[in-house]
């Protein structure tokens, strides 16, 4: 997986935008986050990425972030609604997620659960089902650590 030459920018640094962030960068891509939060509210994600050529944009969203990005990547909590997203659409720009993209570049198959409870218990008891049956499995979504992280031992 080679990202070298492209520029995303990442909205939202909690777990995915952070998982994210990391992968895309150790990739070779240019990488901007940005978040509403400011700095001192975002210090162990950003200690996280330490040593990594991230910018960052905190405390708010300007729309200088999006100038030059190939791919805007939104976290699962930024409103599709927000106004950096409508930019993004209004210049035309693709709009994925850390999850869609694992779903592009993972090389298993992948089973979802969706619905509107009891889908963390379903995706716990199918995971230990499958590893009791012998099979390599990872278990992601709302528990557990982002995928995209996994992907190349998947």
């Amino acid at each position: 997986m080679d990202f070298a030459g492209k520029r995303a920018t990442i909205i939202g640094l909690a777990r995915e935008g952070t998982a994210l962030a990391r992968f895309l960068a150790e990739h070779g891509a240019q990488v901007t986050v940005s978040d509403l939060k400011k700095p001192e509210e975002l210090a162990e994600s950003i200690a996280a990425l330490e040593g990594l050529p991230i910018r960052y944009a905190l405390g708010g969203h300007p729309s200088e972030i999006l100038d030059g990005a190939d791919v805007l990547f939104i976290s699962p909590g930024v409103p599709l609604e927000a106004p950096i997203v409508a930019e993004a659409r209004r210049r035309g720009m693709p709009i994925s997620s850390e999850t869609r993209l694992f779903v592009e570049l993972c090389p298993a198959p992948i089973v979802g659960i969706t619905g509107s409870s009891g889908k963390t218990t379903t995706v716990s008891l199918v995971g230990e089902m499958l590893k009791a049956e012998g099979l390599r499995t990872w278990v992601g979504g709302n528990i557990g650590q982002p995928l995209i992280g996994h992907l190349e031992e998947i």
